[in-house]
């Protein structure tokens, strides 16, 4: 039953060999002639036996246009053998020319910052409005400052008003000072800190001052301040109640500074939030306009007694353009 069956396969199979031809697609004359090309064993190897010797012919005599040159225009064997699928061995020196070439496309130029040495950094005092660096620019170190905001909420406009008016009454006498763009009372000098100090410090800090309760204060009065490098004038209005919770804040932030060698607060130095400010040291001419400006300032906060009074329930930690908030202790 077994061979009965092959023999029928067999010649199930023979059938379809036999009409292989009517099925295969080809349609046409040449395209059966190249089908019995494929198919004849021996006409595949004496047409790759051809193509050999042709190559070799190809390889070892050269044409003379490849090795004298050829005209301007004229399309050489060389090119010809090229455009057909062969390429010609490289020399050594056309190896080391293209490599070079290769190397120098893919070479890509370095950022025009990158190439800006660290000590070519020129700070320009006209795009801060005159003002001078107190420490050398230096990559790596953050101007860092502990301050109290003061947020003047629904009295800012007032407020702006007011140091205007300041502004007005010291332009008369020759004296031009700039209005203040944020109120903020300093609890430390500004300090240089390296990047690794700040995490650590701004967690000492956290530690101690949200141990301390939020408070109230009100300022009053006006003074001049100049600064240590004596580039800059300050009008201030001082801190008159809430001075003793300011002394106990900067207590404490003295004790994380003296851990990392930083330089404390002024010793007699006065709380105080600058209103108006100028370039250089002009105190002198500052004091001697002090009656008038007091009068300005005695009548706005006649008007508005609640303009200069101030809840304080967090201090702020700026480290370059970074702020860090320090909240205080809700309740005593």
């Amino acid at each position: 039953v077994r061979m009965a069956t092959g023999r029928g396969a067999l010649s199930l199979l023979q059938s379809y060999s036999s009409d292989s031809d009517g099925d295969s697609g080809y349609t046409s004359e040449d395209e059966k002639k190249r089908k019995h090309e494929f198919s004849n064993p021996h006409e595949r190897k004496s047409k790759r036996r051809r193509a050999e010797d042709e190559e070799e012919m190809a390889v070892d005599t050269p044409s003379s246009s490849c090795r004298a040159g050829h005209q301007p225009g004229a399309v050489s064997s060389c090119e010809t053998m090229m455009s057909d699928g062969y390429h010609p061995r490289p020399t050594d020196h056309t190896m080391d020319t293209t490599s070079h070439q290769v190397h120098s496309r893919r070479t890509i130029p370095l950022p025009s910052e990158l190439l800006v040495s660290r000590e070519g950094h020129v700070d320009d005092p006209r795009e801060h409005q005159g003002r001078v660096r107190s420490f050398p620019h230096e990559r790596g170190n953050w101007a860092s400052i502990l301050y109290v905001p003061l947020h003047l909420g629904i009295y800012g406009p007032s407020f702006a008003s007011f140091m205007a008016s300041l502004v007005a009454t010291c332009q008369e006498q020759n004296v031009i000072l700039n209005p203040s763009s944020d109120l903020h009372i300093s609890l430390t000098r500004t300090l240089i800190l390296h990047l690794h100090w700040i995490q650590p410090l701004t967690e000492d800090l956290r530690a101690r001052l949200s141990q301390i309760s939020k408070f109230s204060l009100w300022l009053h009065g006006l003074s001049v301040y100049v600064n240590d490098e004596q580039t800059r004038t300050f009008l201030g209005l001082r801190v008159c109640h809430g001075r003793n919770e300011l002394a106990d804040i900067v207590s404490e932030v003295d004790k994380c500074l003296v851990e990392y060698r930083l330089p404390l607060f002024f010793k007699d130095g006065s709380f105080h939030a600058s209103v108006a400010w100028c370039t250089g040291d002009v105190s002198e001419d500052l004091r001697r306009l002090l009656p008038q400006l007091e009068n300005v300032c005695s009548q706005y906060f006649s008007v508005e007694t609640d303009m200069r009074t101030f809840d304080v329930s967090s201090l702020n930690f700026k480290t370059g353009n970074r702020i860090h908030t320090i909240h205080l202790k809700h309740g005593n």
